[in-house]
């Protein structure tokens, strides 16, 4: 899996994760140190996460059954791999 990948992965399924963790989305952009209006936007698919932000969502939501099914293995993994794959 690359980055561009692991982005869109991410992007798809970050309303299901902060759903799954109890977040609202003010509590979630907060913690992913977006605006509130960035976060909309990339739930909505409107606009994919960066690469910053999918790994954020990686590591804070490591144990996310959501993710780890979406992303077909352990976040941590999947971004380590995607970090290193040219």
């Amino acid at each position: 899996m690359n980055r561009y990948e692991l982005r869109d992965i991410v992007s798809r399924k970050l309303k299901l994760v902060r759903v799954e963790a109890g977040f609202t989305q003010s509590q979630m952009s907060t913690m992913l140190g977006l605006s509130k209006k960035t976060l909309v936007q990339i739930e909505k698919g409107r606009t994919l996460a960066g690469w910053g932000t999918a790994v954020v969502v990686c590591s804070l939501f490591s144990e996310s059954e959501t993710l780890t099914a979406a992303l077909k293995g352990k976040p941590y993994d999947v971004i380590q791999k995607a970090a290193f794959h040219q």
